[in-house]
């Protein structure tokens, strides 16, 4: 089974959803490019194909959003909706997104040096936490598949798979705390736990400590400071 792991990227694709511990071994012997360019396009691919569908949703929202803001004159309110219709076609959104994704995989695989090495001592290559990054930004196909048909059947984008869904209030700190407590993520955080212990021969539980403080931290500052942009 592990043998079979070693010899393709897609075995390890597959592999990363049943057997993560046996794709992150896989790694130890070889680290090849594809193992990062791979997942990430895949990744990349699946974004870029929920963005016909989402991207409508969320403009819509966009503009319900600035119809009710009490803060903005109605001149203002004519020229960001001007600004949202010409969104609508536009191809910003299929080349900001993958780049996003692009940047986000190399900043990921940059906290994960700093746990495996400085933190815990370990001799990884940023390689091969580039390849640790990509393979667990594939729960992110999942999440779309999850994802976009409710959003689609609900007509919203305000599909939640975190705890913010007990929440109503959406304008609070703990409602944007939670939203970006999001499962999917958590899963990630398991995923790349793993790789890092695997291949830096460190106990995951460690490792899945480490990750998840940085995770939080993460949460928190982004919550805050999505409370300094109101409409």
């Amino acid at each position: 089974m592990n043998d079979e792991v070693k010899k393709s990227v897609l075995s390890k694709i597959i592999a990363i959803f049943w057997e993560p511990s046996a794709a992150f071994r896989s790694l130890l012997d070889k680290t090849g490019w594809q193992d990062i360019i791979v997942p990430l396009i895949l990744v990349i691919l699946s974004s870029v194909a929920s963005m016909p569908y989402v991207t409508p949703l969320a403009l819509e929202e966009q503009k319900d959003r600035i119809a009710q803001s009490e803060r903005l004159t109605d001149e203002q309110k004519a020229t960001a909706y001007d600004r949202i219709d010409q969104q609508v076609n536009s191809v910003s959104a299929y080349i900001i997104g993958p780049v996003f994704l692009i940047i986000r995989t190399i900043v990921v695989a940059a906290i994960l040096i700093f746990v495996g090495n400085f933190l815990f001592g370990g001799e990884v290559r940023y390689k091969n936490m580039l390849a640790v990054s990509a393979y667990g930004s594939l729960v992110d196909i999942v999440a779309t598949g999850v994802k976009v048909p409710l959003m689609l059947s609900q007509q919203t984008v305000r599909i939640y798979t975190s705890p913010a869904i007990l929440l109503q209030d959406d304008s609070t700190f703990i409602f944007r705390l939670f939203t970006n407590l999001d499962l999917f993520v958590f899963w990630k955080v398991i995923l790349m736990a793993i790789g890092v212990g695997v291949i830096a021969r460190i106990k995951t539980k460690k490792v899945f400590w480490a990750i998840l403080a940085c995770w939080l931290v993460y949460c928190f500052a982004i919550a805050g400071v999505g409370g300094l942009v109101k409409i």
